[in-house]
């Protein structure tokens, strides 16, 4: 943890230059994809046997944490090439070392929306469209999830369409330029299109936590829950982030004479209660999500396979974290006043930035249903085949 802490220190400066020059680009600079590599940030999840380091998952959350405190879309290039890393678990060990044998690989990928796969001697036929694949112009693979189909049909598996991670290399995809946001400009989630690409049978799975994992992937790590990976190790520690990064540059406002009034804006009991609030929710959240994830760390570390409720426990903390920090950057914006509407100052970039974050499918409010589904013991209308 300290080894990776104090890299993240050394690069700091590499990571905030060219902030503004990345967002209009869309996407980070070579210079910041170059030193998150060489602090080892991108192997978080990738087995020692294949150079990586296995973080346990509360110790990648506090590095993810750390890296958006410094660059927010930085940290989510580390959040996916560390998805990448672990879902790699399901393919067969040839092709996951034959995807990093480079060594300065980066896979990319998005289940926003099923692409469609249709089965052909000795794999795949994969075309359609998919959204929100981030950091897609740097990737060499692409992850991409696809309905299986045969002779124009859903292909069918206890009664639902069978869902199959496909992984491409990027020269079979092309890029669409459509990744005009609000906010999180630098992250490259554009959409990527494929038409009648072949897909080898091996460089596929069925999305399932059931599936087989390669010998590379048989350690404890590997049975933590997909959700609490994406959710709460990669996604939403960008979003303490933001939030804690809001509420500094809020206190430095705390001499400003608000415009009509003789006194100081740290004076006024509103911007007073405002501040607190944002206080007490960053940190509260925090603490939620580092303690869930601690609680399941332990249970899957022992041997246990994690339980529903843990599921839904971790998808709590997430949203949780999510709608947390939300309304924090809220107060912050709020108590601002009218510096928090210019771009000169970092307030607007956090709260726009906060608002793609909290859009995020696996950590957004409507996980909070899917949670209560899980404690109900009803079928989650989310993913129900990697939940």
């Amino acid at each position: 943890m300290d080894k990776f802490l104090d890299a993240i220190e050394r690069i700091a400066p590499t990571l905030t230059n060219t902030i503004e020059q990345d967002e209009q680009n869309g996407r980070v600079s070579g210079s910041i994809i170059t030193a998150l590599r060489g602090a080892g940030l991108y192997n978080l999840f990738l087995p020692v046997s294949l150079g990586g380091f296995e973080a346990d998952p509360l110790t990648a959350a506090k590095l993810t944490e750390r890296v958006a405190h410094y660059n927010a879309a930085a940290a989510w290039s580390v959040m996916v090439m560390n998805i990448s890393n672990w879902v790699c678990r399901f393919l067969p060990a040839e092709v996951v070392e034959e995807i990093y044998h480079p060594g300065e690989t980066f896979c990319a990928g998005t289940f926003a929306a099923p692409v469609f796969a249709e089965k052909t001697k000795g794999g795949y036929l994969i075309k359609g469209q998919a959204p929100l694949c981030s950091n897609v112009h740097q990737a060499q693979w692409i992850t991409l999830l696809s309905i299986v189909m045969q002779d124009g049909q859903p292909v069918m598996n206890n009664g639902m369409p069978e869902l199959r991670a496909v992984f491409l290399k990027s020269g079979d995809c092309r890029i669409l330029e459509t990744w005009q946001a609000l906010g999180m400009k630098a992250t490259d989630s554009n959409d990527v299109v494929v038409e009648n690409a072949f897909v080898p049978q091996n460089c596929s799975f069925i999305l399932s936590p059931h599936s087989e994992r390669n010998k590379h992937y048989k350690n404890a790590l590997y049975r933590f829950p997909l959700t609490g990976i994406i959710s709460c190790c990669l996604i939403v520690p960008a979003a303490l982030a933001i939030a804690t990064n809001a509420i500094e540059e809020l206190k430095l406002l705390t001499g400003k004479m608000p415009s009509g009034s003789a006194t100081m804006l740290k004076e006024k009991a509103g911007f007073q209660r405002k501040l607190g609030m944002a206080e007490a929710m960053v940190s509260s959240a925090r603490a939620y999500l580092h303690q869930t994830l601690s609680d399941c760390w332990s249970k899957v570390q022992s041997g246990e396979e994690a339980s529903t409720q843990d599921k839904a426990n971790l998808l709590l903390s997430a949203s949780h974290v999510n709608i947390s920090c939300t309304n924090a950057v809220d107060l912050v914006y709020s108590a601002s006043g009218t510096t928090g509407v210019y771009r000169r100052n970092n307030i607007s970039r956090h709260f726009t930035d906060m608002q793609v974050v909290r859009q995020h499918g696996f950590a957004n409010e409507n996980r909070f249903e899917t949670a209560a589904q899980l404690i109900l013991g009803l079928q989650p209308d989310f993913f129900p085949a990697i939940l």
